[in-house]
């Protein structure tokens, strides 16, 4: 053999060697691959029996939370429908007392109105009646001082001397 042959022989035990090692490491990782998918198989059936599991404790406690929310809807259904009616109720009913504020309104104007008119005609009776009245005082005092010219003159006709001067004498 010579040396060429050697380096040939070398290099193909070499190749060999490598050839078997990486048979070696891919049989192990094989090996190890059917180990890590077998493991991963139970794994996630468990994984999956505890999911579905849970799942299925969820489903039951929301179909039970789930007649809850049903009646939770209704109740906030009957009280949107209950603070509809509310409100239509107190928008008649302050339309009610608008229209009575306006009646009440309308009554008092009319009632002011009235005793305007009525103080207005006392005004004017109260004023015909101080003139009446004066206009009656004057005659008075007139009838009161021709009376008094009369009886003067009635004195003087009898007695001769007036009145005032005999009133003068008895003051002395």
């Amino acid at each position: 053999m010579s040396a060429k042959d050697k380096i040939i022989f070398g290099v193909l035990v070499v190749l060999v060697g490598v050839a078997v090692y990486f048979q070696f490491m891919a049989t192990d990782m094989i090996t190890r691959m059917d180990e890590l998918n077998k493991n991963d198989a139970e794994h996630v059936d468990v994984v999956h029996n505890e999911f579905r599991k849970d799942l299925r404790k969820l489903n039951l406690q929301f179909i039970g939370r789930g007649k809850h929310l049903q009646k939770a809807q209704q109740d906030i259904i009957a009280n949107t429908e209950y603070i509809e009616y509310v409100t239509d109720s107190l928008g008649n009913a302050i339309q009610v007392v608008q229209y009575n504020l306006d009646e009440l309104d309308r009554k008092v104007a009319k009632q002011f109105a009235n005793v305007e008119d009525d103080i207005q005609d006392l005004t004017d009776s109260f004023n015909r009646e101080r003139r009446r009245s004066k206009s009656e005082r004057g005659k008075i005092k007139q009838t009161i001082t021709a009376m008094q010219s009369e009886i003067k003159a009635l004195n003087d006709k009898v007695f001769g001397v007036p009145i005032e001067e005999e009133e003068e004498k008895d003051n002395k």
